[in-house]
């Protein structure tokens, strides 16, 4: 008969002593003001967080009212359309109107040549001169 090889368990080393790690003073001050500047950012991001889950809520229940008075506003309104007549113009009465639009001339714009516009510009650029001159002295 042929001999099983058993399996080998593992072998797990347990350490009752945690390894322990030695600082200098001003190294555990400084690394305990890291912490609780860390503790602040993380307090003062906490704040921030808060706050923009209060305005978002104050938000969400504006939009919701300003949305119920939209409504409102709309059935009010096709309820006042089907209450008022509305007057019906007659074809011949438009086609008129568009005729006397149409007739009336078109206002011709007034553009401003470049030589205009140079000599606008010499007297500002004179005006300014002007003005250093008299602040100067």
């Amino acid at each position: 008969m042929k001999k099983i090889p058993k399996k080998e368990e593992p072998v797990i080393i347990k350490r009752d002593n945690p390894i322990y790690l030695k600082f200098r003073y001003d190294e555990s001050i400084k690394s305990k003001r890291d912490l609780l500047i860390s503790e602040s950012s993380l307090l003062s991001i906490l704040k921030i967080m808060y706050r923009y889950n209060l305005l978002r809520t104050e938000e969400l229940t504006i939009k919701s009212g300003m949305y119920k008075a939209i409504r409102e506003l709309d059935a009010s309104i096709k309820k006042t359309k089907s209450i008022f007549p509305f007057l019906e113009i007659p074809e011949r009465i438009k086609r008129k109107e568009v005729k006397e639009i149409i007739k009336m001339e078109p206002v011709k714009e007034i553009k401003p040549t470049r030589e205009d516009l140079e000599e606008d510009l010499e007297s500002q650029l004179q005006n300014i001169q002007a003005r250093l001159k008299s602040l100067g002295g």
